[in-house]
């Protein structure tokens, strides 16, 4: 996984107008390699001389480097899950990558859990956080790894299909699944019932809650399972204003009361013969 691999940093400089085309052209140096990605070895390549792990309590990863780019030095978090600690260093990738990126804070780039799933503050740390998010995706998940997870009905089994073969987090698996299918679908985030956040589909309708608020009553999985069926819900209770439209869910039950459910949206009328 961590074998070294050879990458021309001169042709990624010189694609280095928006995230997700650096990606492409790291892959398209890789080829057609099998996943999951290499993204210490990749990093390695690209001039990141060091990748330091450590405990961390206020950051998962953090970059120091100098606007010329020419270097760069990594920390991870060693609280952190493997999966984890491979998208943080994805995420950092993509700050060193993408020139334009500016440190927010005076010891470099330092970025929290928050600021690699719904990044908050000024404008100019939105942006970069984002593109930063877009690049670790693309990189660690692209389309081409991860259509094979797309062909069948949503189910929450593709999604940890998706975390085992591609070493990535089940929340950036998630993510990606969402994004990336054909279908009209949500992912919520949620704990002890009570919501932190959604990522939509382009086509999902919005969901009108806000963090904490409560959730309505989720499908159960059978005690020796921890997914449960996906089954009929009323989108009332997702505060889904959206007429004529159909929502089933299922759900991932995690530790310490964190879930994952999947929404999938369909037309009411898709079923009625019309």
């Amino acid at each position: 996984m961590n074998s070294s691999v050879a990458l021309e940093r001169i042709d990624i400089d010189d694609v280095a107008t928006d995230p997700e085309r650096i990606a492409a052209e790291i892959h398209r140096q890789l080829g057609d390699i099998p996943g999951p990605v290499p993204v210490h070895a990749i990093a390695r390549a690209l001039d990141i001389d060091e990748i330091k792990t450590k405990p961390l309590q206020n950051f998962e990863g953090m970059l120091l480097t100098k606007p010329e780019r020419d270097f760069g030095t990594v920390l991870l978090n060693s609280l952190g899950s493997p999966q984890r600690r491979n998208y943080s260093l994805a995420h950092e990738l993509g700050h060193f990558l993408c020139g334009w990126h500016i440190p927010t804070h005076d010891a470099g780039f330092r970025c929290t859990q928050r600021d690699m799933a719904l990044p908050s503050g000024n404008a100019r740390h939105v942006k970069q956080e984002r593109e930063a998010n877009q690049f670790a995706i693309e990189l660690l998940a692209p389309p081409r790894l991860v259509k094979p997870y797309l062909r069948r009905l949503p189910d929450l089994e593709h999604v940890l299909s998706m975390h085992m073969a591609l070493d990535i987090s089940k929340v950036a698996a998630a993510r990606r699944y969402v994004e990336l299918h054909k279908e009209r679908l949500a992912v919520v985030f949620a704990k002890n019932s009570s919501f932190i956040y959604a990522v939509r589909g382009s086509e999902f309708p919005w969901i009108d809650l806000a963090e904490g608020d409560p959730l309505s009553v989720l499908p159960h999985a059978p005690s020796e399972e921890r997914i449960s069926e996906m089954v009929e819900a009323d989108p009332r209770d997702w505060f889904i204003r959206t007429p004529s439209v159909e929502i089933a869910a299922q759900v991932l039950s995690q530790e310490k009361g964190h879930a994952m459910i999947l929404l999938h949206a369909a037309n009411a009328q898709e079923d009625d013969g019309a």
